[in-house]
């Protein structure tokens, strides 16, 4: 009996572009259907690593700076990061709206479990990062990769000493990653690139008219 090599080991599988976009379209859906506010297919070329963005993880300071594995000056060498993303052609870029914005101002307390509510803003988009992620190595891209935004101390840890740090032993190892901008990742080129609307924090959340949080899974 003559053994289908390729159904035997779909992880080598090669696909035609036309199956590729069909996939990623699937996937582009899936995070709509997780929740997320917008979601696009981009080319990987389309991603800038910008010494500049890593550097602002520490000038001003970050105050996660130093804190996990992923933030810097602990994250990936952006050489190595370049190299990498270069090997792919495809990602998924997502936001999630965060609401309510008075929730994630400075004065906006804690929530029921008594977590400081500004410690979540990007807890949604990592999930839906975190599944498409999933999705796409079950559909065979096994070096899907994704991205979110913030320190994973914040949305993962909710504020806790990061126990990696501590004893080398992640709470959440399949969950935890690095933000985008701690590799370097120019997250408002990209958001301009799709025609997304952003807007700063600083001036406080009555004096804008949303807020999101933006994730990034590159697929192949």
């Amino acid at each position: 009996m003559k053994i289908n090599k390729e159904a035997a080991h779909p992880f080598i599988a090669r696909v035609s572009d036309k199956t590729l976009l069909k996939n990623l379209e699937s996937l582009r859906q899936k995070a709509l259907d997780l929740g997320a506010s917008g979601a696009e297919i981009i080319r990987a070329e389309q991603v800038v690593v910008d010494e500049r963005v890593r550097l602002k993880c520490l000038i001003p300071r970050c105050l996660r700076a130093g804190e996990t594995p992923n933030c810097p000056p602990n994250a990936p060498d952006l050489d190595l990061v370049r190299k990498a993303f270069a090997r792919y052609t495809h990602a998924i870029l997502l936001k999630t709206n965060v609401e309510p914005i008075e929730n994630y101002s400075p004065k906006s307390g804690k929530n029921s479990s008594g977590v400081d509510k500004t410690l979540l803003f990007h807890q949604k988009s990592a999930k839906i990062v975190s599944e498409i992620e999933r999705q796409a190595y079950k559909q065979g891209y096994y070096l899907a990769m994704g991205l979110g935004g913030g320190s994973c101390k914040d949305y993962l840890c909710q504020g806790l000493v990061c126990q990696f740090k501590d004893s080398g032993r992640c709470r959440f190892p399949l969950q935890s990653r690095p933000a985008m901008e701690a590799l370097g990742i120019d997250v408002f080129d990209l958001i301009n690139k799709v025609g997304w609307d952003m807007y700063p924090l600083f001036d406080g959340p009555e004096k804008i008219p949303c807020a999101i949080s933006v994730g990034l899974v590159f697929i192949h």
